[in-house]
Parts: C-alpha cells; structure tokens; sequence
C-alpha cells in the first residue's frame, strides 16, 4: 500500500515539473521571438482574450489597446525592440492552468537608445488543445530597497 502512495506521489510530482518545463520552453521560445522583434510569431503563445500591465504603469492592455489608451488619454509606449532573459521562473501547475512567476533582464530600445531594464512577472498559462497559452501577463520594474 505504502509503495502505491509513493508511486502515485512521484507520478504526480513527474507530471507537474514535465508541465512546468513544458511552460518554460515556450516562454523561452516566446521571448526568442520578442528579441527578434517578430511580434506575429510571439502571440501565438496568447489566448485571443489575452490582456497584460505593461512595467511603464499604462493602461490594461487588450485587443483593443490603442482605442483603451485613446479613452483613458494614455500614450501607448511599445519599446522600438528588446533584448530580454529570463530568470528565477518559477511555475505552480493545476491541471490545465499555472500561475507563473520569473524577472526579466536586458533592454528596451526607444527612440534608438537602449534602457537597461529588470522587470518582475506574474502570468496565468492555460492550457487548450495540448498547447499553453498566456491568458494574463503583468510586468512591473523591480525597484531598489
């Protein structure tokens, strides 16, 4: 009986960290295509309701964020590229969604001159048809002590 618990422990264990690692590569991959600036590639890894808090303190975005900015008189501020690297990830897995934490480290270009930058995140993965998603995503600088 022991045995049993302790097999299904480890099988559980097994498929929460293979989840997680799965979650991982594509954010790693989402992010090769943000540092390509190929932006078309990098939202295939959205759902098509995904929102985010960018780190500069705008508005929600959403599929419609120029027209959000327009009413709430924000000025949209899309880094001209950027060069980013994960670290500290961190992922809780439940069934077919997790909650997923890491900072990001590197540059934002804007208007030609580059701004070094370390940014927490907090996003929600979710996953449809085999594939994870980004539902949420919620940047924000992490500030000195």
């Amino acid at each position: 009986m022991i045995k049993i618990i302790v097999a299904g422990i480890f099988l559980v264990l097994g498929v929460t960290a293979s989840a997680n690692e799965e979650i991982k590569r594509t954010i790693e991959e989402h992010y090769g295509y943000i540092n390509a600036a190929d932006y078309a590639g990098a939202s295939v890894h959205h759902r098509s309701d995904f929102t985010m808090y960018f780190p500069d303190g705008g508005p929600l975005w959403e599929s419609d964020y120029e027209s959000v900015a327009n009413r709430m008189k924000a000025t949209p501020n899309f880094p001209e590229s950027m060069n980013l690297l994960m670290s500290n990830y961190d992922a809780v897995t439940y069934d077919d969604w997790a909650i997923v934490t890491f900072y990001l480290s590197g540059t934002h270009t804007r208007n030609g001159k580059a701004h070094n930058v370390v940014n927490r995140v907090s996003a929600v993965w979710i996953k449809e048809e085999g594939k994870w998603l980004e539902a949420h995503h919620h940047e924000s600088p992490l500030l000195p002590n």
